[in-house]
């Protein structure tokens, strides 16, 4: 009895010691990736703008509509990265070397097979571009910025794609933020003095092709010294991917309902202005989505993988239970800050672009409501994602493109570049509460009630801080001194009003979170 009793407090140790570890791991990779994020949000606001004042709307709406198109191109990449990290979980967390190279090296193959695949098709597709934006555009300038741009995602895929699999599959999602910290910084810098100096935008496109390079050396440096155990010899085990053609319908899914508004403005409008009207507000709130999902949900889903590879559901609940708690708090504090100083964002953004309206009241309104009801599926997609679920969501993940791909094309027809974004609504409405439900009671195996009412308080939140600053407080930003002035006080009031409504009603909660954080910067055991 005695050893039973001494062996159980061992395994007690161990657990509480593994959980310490996780947290730390997430930490790290939280931090990182918010600082990553901060310097994407920061670098694509001044990039697209010196493009937009420098080379006028045609090529802004062409650089945005070549990115969208490229993004279609990924589907040969598509579930790829998911099943691979999602395969990586177990090996990694039984620390068997052997069943771990297995893995890698049949994830290697299929992103070697991938980047010839995605450079046949960009090629292809630059030379069927030119007939879609008609002369407002040299053709020649279409095809080769094109085939540039495209140049960036075959090296990625070829050369670097393997080792950000494994490194984010063993939490070290923060030794990648680190790398693209780097990388952005080279990028932006060379990007800036070419674009000051008028150089033609295929030299300014060729910079982030040279700089993949460097990620490249930094990513396998990093490797080869910390995973020692690596051996390209070992048989890859292609049967471990298996998952993946059930998350290449959820990413097909998903590039369907995230692209197909700008694919539908170039096609069926075909108004190279129009998109770039467009691409100025999804530019503020995919940026803002990319924040939130980065550092909440890609910065904690191998924690919860790893959990639920041991099955140790209780830590699992737990920790999910602080992870919405925090990120709904969040997406409030950030939707009420853009709700309100968007418009003078952007008027202050295109203030140097001459007899197009950038300003679009309505339009903002949209794309404020979509980010949210996108915003608020986050921790649900995060627990789908760590115990990879693709097959038995895969269905529901079509039925929202389907949906998604309808209304919009029903409705641009009537009401234009609107139209696009009632298609996003009725989609994200569906699938937001179907994956909220779904989470809950299949993954968590407890009710939707606690996580609807927070959803509810969001939007609550948002709407009392918009009509507040629109009505009582009104504020005016004549310059971008004034616009970040009055956006911390924006975003300093809404903080106050989201900690102070959830306290009050989750006041244990809100300490579970102070203490968990405490101990993480206090190097303590959770």
């Amino acid at each position: 009895m005695n050893i039973i009793i001494a062996l159980l407090k061992v395994k007690e140790r161990y657990l509480l010691k593994m959980s310490s570890n996780r947290t730390k791991e997430s930490a790290k990779s939280f931090l990182f990736t918010i600082i990553l994020q901060l310097e994407k949000i920061i670098i694509g606001f001044i990039i697209p703008q010196l493009f937009l004042r420098t080379y006028g709307p045609e090529i802004h709406g062409l650089t945005s509509s070549i990115t969208n198109i490229l993004s279609y191109l990924t589907l040969v990449n598509a579930g790829l990265g998911t099943a691979s990290i999602q395969a990586l979980y177990a090996p990694l967390g039984r620390k068997d070397s052997h069943e771990t190279n297995a893995v890698l090296n049949a994830v290697s193959r299929f992103y070697r097979q991938t980047g010839i695949a995605y450079s046949i098709l960009v090629v292809l597709m630059a030379f069927i571009l030119p007939s879609v934006v008609g002369n407002q555009v040299e053709s020649i300038t279409v095809i080769v910025l094109m085939i540039v741009m495209g140049s960036s995602g075959v090296l990625g895929y070829i050369l670097q794609a393997e080792y950000k699999v494994l490194l984010q599959a063993d939490q070290k999602l923060y030794v990648v933020s680190v790398v693209n910290v780097i990388i952005m910084a080279l990028n932006s810098i060379f990007q800036v003095v070419l674009i000051l100096y008028k150089v033609h935008i295929i030299f300014v496109q060729l910079v982030p092709v040279a700089t993949i390079i460097v990620s490249f050396v930094l990513f396998r440096r990093y490797v080869l010294k910390n995973y020692g155990y690596l051996d390209r010899k070992i048989a890859a085990n292609m049967k471990a991917l298996s998952k993946r053609w059930s998350a290449f319908t959820h990413q097909i899914a998903g590039l369907v309902v995230n692209n197909i508004p700008i694919l539908l403005l170039t096609v069926c409008i075909r108004d190279l202005v129009l998109v770039s009207i467009y691409s100025v507000y999804q530019l503020v709130f995919r940026e803002l989505y990319l924040l939130m999902t980065s550092v909440f949900s890609q910065a904690t889903v191998a924690s919860f993988g790893q959990l639920g590879a041991v099955s140790d559901y209780e830590s699992i609940k737990r920790n999910y239970k602080l992870y919405e708690y925090a990120f709904y708090m969040t997406v409030s504090v950030v939707y009420s800050v853009s709700s309100v100083m968007i418009l003078s964002f952007v008027d202050l953004y295109t203030i140097s672009v001459k007899g197009v309206q950038y300003v679009d009241e309505k339009l903002a309104v949209l794309f404020i409501i979509v980010g949210i009801a996108n915003n608020l599926r986050v921790p649900g997609v995060t627990m789908i994602n760590a115990y990879g679920l693709y097959k038995e969501t895969q269905w529901r993940a079509i039925l929202e493109a389907m949906i998604n791909f309808v209304v919009s094309v029903a409705m641009i027809q009537i009401i234009g570049i609107y139209g696009v974004l009632f298609g996003a609504l009725a989609s994200f409405t569906y699938r937001t509460l179907d994956i909220i439900l779904y989470s809950n009671a299949r993954i968590l195996k407890q009710s939707s009630k606690v996580t609807l009412f927070r959803a509810l308080r969001v939007i609550v939140i948002v709407v009392i801080n918009l009509l507040f600053f629109k009505f009582v407080f009104n504020l005016q930003s004549s310059n971008w001194m004034h616009w970040f002035v009055n956006a911390t006080i924006v975003g300093g009031c809404s903080c106050c009003l989201t900690f102070a409504i959830n306290y009050i009603i989750e006041p244990k909660t809100a300490k579970d979170i102070f203490t968990m954080t405490k101990a993480v910067f206090l190097k303590r055991r959770v």
